[in-house]
């Protein structure tokens, strides 16, 4: 009769083991599905420039068909963590990680996959989605639907993929893995709506974004062969403006070389009327004073301190280096504060090598009109010219470029081969562009620009498509599964009827509709197999019956192995532990006393060593049920510490009394009396330590014996078989 427990128990050991065998199975499908996802996510695919589809989020879709909502979560946070790389920012881990938690809880709920994750996009996704894009992310705004749209149908296109992938995988996954979810009960309009939908929206995506990716790619060539082309032919504009200038200034500065000064005006005046591009013209001598103007009014307009040039650089660099000069923006001061480029040359005597003076001529930034007339032809164009020190030049009006200022912006490389640009400094104004740089002859920089969000528009016509082809789709699906449905499920509910019915005794009917042979066979084998599993019911009823008890034995035996020292039926030193932590709470609420008390019983080693070791125990066994019965009331602890050692616990009155009943204690077990063998019987006796104070004195039981443990030493230290106690108070 004692092995029936013992056999419980070790059954009992062997299903833990497989418990815990299937948790560690399912870690591992989660990390392994994790870095799978991971994998696939490091390479998303690219549709248009830093717009791409997510494959990898397929495996936490896996997961949550058999992993519960923390499983499925960690996998998911190992999916989604390339993308904290790639994307630049974190709420990938927000969303789908939301999404991995809800999937997961609704198939728990016995919900389908793909139902429970278009819900969660519709409900939760999508306006999460919505939130971050307008609070985060102000430069996608224009393209708001797009990115809404772009997430439900990657979406739909990894579920899709997830679910057909767990068509394959699912058999072979059953047998090395236990399913934390339960299984899903389908009837058969259901499976056909799901099947249904599954493959439809599968195959529409995959087509749909191959035919999308390959208009994408004629697209992007096309932006490019624009960028491309539009770039080198306004460098050559703006070349051959600046150059014919600067041709114009060297002429000039040469003439002048040759003129007296008498006729400095009306040649620069006459060169000024042919290059309308200059907003004023001077010329100034070698002490740098101006002397001659274009148009002369301004000259006549000037105080004599304003005559003075010497600390411009366009004068430095043409007298002194004597150089063809061309500056960068600067403001103008004499002749007005517009911006301007100040282009220069020397003006030397004739047959002379030092140079006399310089002619200088202020281009107007507002005459870029080449410039202005050619992205007026095709509004997707957009240019900005900078100098040398990327200060604005000139800028489209749209731009909203401040000239002078610097021309701020940052890149961002994606997974495309083009980098996109951003300028604006507010969030809310920045706006994205694909472009083209090209560093004119003379360092300037022109930047022909294509707003990112002209490229996705033809993209997002084509989501728009998907997303209206899906919805006419999943109806034209509808209707088709409910029309399967009910021509397959008459057969089977008349078949599931007749079996409902028990008439297995009057025998059952034959199926009255159209069915396949497959129904036939089906029903036939249903038939047997019924008449097979109400015989086997009494059976298994039975064996319930007798596994139930037997499990309640072996718990039972479990119960009291855990708690109770199997020697002498007391507490052992492990649930002493846990019932000192809980009468120690309620004592110190109450501001109790506690009494903690160590035993040990005397020369128990001699003991041992003359009689035996059985003797011993038999004296064991006798001390533990006098102990008991002298420390009987509830509250009380009374446990073997171990070998000879035993610990007592109780609530103290305050009256002695606990120590008088350890004084009887100790009396009672001096006139125990052990007979063995030998005529000779074994008397016994016991030293004990004691230690009394407030409950609240520690929670930690070692702090407490430790204390008994000295009052201990101190009664042995005195000749043993007596009591050794000290109250603690607040003082000592």
């Amino acid at each position: 009769m004692a092995s029936v427990p013992q056999n419980s128990a070790n059954n009992l050991n062997t299903d833990i083991k497989v418990i815990s065998t299937a948790k560690n199975r399912a870690l591992v499908l989660a990390l392994m599905l994790g870095l799978f996802g991971a994998i696939l996510n490091t390479f998303p695919i690219e549709l248009a420039y830093n717009i791409s589809l997510l494959i990898g989020n397929l495996s936490f879709i896996i997961a949550a068909a058999y992993l519960r909502p923390a499983l499925t979560l960690l996998c998911a946070l190992i999916c989604v963590a390339p993308l904290l790389v790639i994307w630049g920012h974190p709420f990938g881990f927000l969303t789908f990680g939301l999404e991995a938690i809800f999937v997961s809880y609704l198939r728990g709920r016995g919900w389908y996959l793909p139902t429970a994750d278009f819900l969660y996009w519709l409900v939760i996704g999508m306006p999460i989605t919505a939130l971050l894009i307008w609070l985060n992310n102000p430069e996608t705004q224009g393209i708001f639907v797009f990115s809404l749209l772009k997430q439900a149908i990657n979406a739909i296109f990894y579920t899709s993929l997830a679910v057909i992938t767990l068509f394959f995988i699912s058999t072979k996954l059953n047998l090395r893995i236990r399913s934390q979810q339960p299984r899903l009960v389908k009837n058969l309009k259901q499976y056909l709506h799901y099947i249904l939908w599954i493959m439809s929206a599968f195959f529409v995506v995959t087509v749909f974004l191959f035919l999308s990716r390959s208009l994408n790619q004629v697209q992007e060539q096309q932006f490019a062969d624009k960028l491309d082309i539009s770039s080198q032919y306004l460098a050559s504009i703006i070349d051959n403006y600046v150059d014919e200038h600067k041709s114009a200034i060297a002429q000039l500065a040469n003439r002048l070389s040759y003129l007296d000064a008498a006729q400095y005006h009306d040649a620069l005046s006459q060169v000024h009327q042919l290059y309308p591009g200059f907003l004023t013209m001077l010329i100034a001598n070698k002490e740098a004073n101006i002397v001659s103007a274009s148009p002369r009014s301004l000259i006549d307009r000037l105080p004599q301190s304003a005559l003075s040039i010497a600390d411009r650089p366009y004068f430095i660099q043409a007298f002194y280096h004597q150089s063809l000069y061309t500056s960068g923006v600067f403001l103008g001061r004499g002749f007005g504060a517009d911006p301007i480029i100040a282009i220069s040359a020397p003006i030397y005597e004739s047959m002379n090598d030092k140079p006399i003076g310089i002619v200088e001529g202020s281009l107007n930034l507002n005459l870029f009109e080449q410039v202005n007339r050619y992205a007026a032809q095709d509004r997707q164009i957009d240019v900005v010219l900078t100098d040398e020190n990327d200060n604005v030049i000139y800028g489209e009006s749209s731009l909203a470029l401040t000239p002078l200022a610097q021309f701020n912006f940052s890149l961002a490389t994606g997974q495309d081969q083009d980098e996109l640009m951003t300028i604006g400094t507010d969030d809310r104004q920045k706006q994205r562009y694909l472009y083209r740089k090209v560093v004119l002859s003379n360092q300037w920089k022109l930047y022909v620009l294509i707003e990112h969000e002209q490229v996705l528009q033809l993209i997002e016509q084509q989501y728009l498509t998907i997303f209206m082809a899906l919805t006419i789709i999943f109806m034209l699906v509808i209707i088709l599964a409910n029309q399967l449905a009910n021509t397959l499920n008459k057969p089977l509910a008349f078949a599931l009827k007749e079996l409902a019915s028990g008439r297995e005794n009057s025998g059952y009917r034959a199926i009255p509709y159209d069915a396949p042979s497959e129904f036939l066979s089906l029903y036939d084998e249903l038939k047997q197999s019924k008449r097979k599993l109400l015989k086997q019911q009494v059976i298994l009823e039975k064996q319930v019956e007798e596994r139930t008890k037997a499990l309640n034995d072996a718990n039972k035996t479990l119960q009291e192995l855990a708690s109770k020292d199997s020697l002498t039926g007391l507490y052992n030193r492990r649930h002493m532990t846990t019932k000192f932590s809980e009468l120690q709470a309620i004592l110190a609420r109450n501001n109790a006393n506690m009494l903690v008390a160590m035993l040990d019983l005397d020369h128990f080693k001699q003991l041992n060593d003359q009689h035996g070791h059985l003797i011993g125990d038999q004296c064991l066994v006798a001390v533990g049920k006098t102990m008991q019965a002298m420390f009987d009331r509830r509250s009380d602890i009374v446990a073997r510490f171990g070998g000879e050692e035993f610990i007592i616990v109780a609530q103290n009155d305050g009256q002695g009394q606990l120590l008088d009943k350890l004084e009887a204690l100790r009396e009672a077990i001096a006139c125990l009396t052990i007979e063995t063998d030998s005529p000779k019987e074994i008397n016994l006796s016991i030293s004990i330590g004691a230690i009394i104070t407030k409950a609240s004195y520690s929670n930690n039981i070692d702090d407490w014996l430790v204390l008994a443990d000295q009052q201990l030493y101190r009664a042995k230290a005195n000749g043993r078989n007596q009591l050794a106690s000290h109250q603690l108070t607040n003082e000592s």
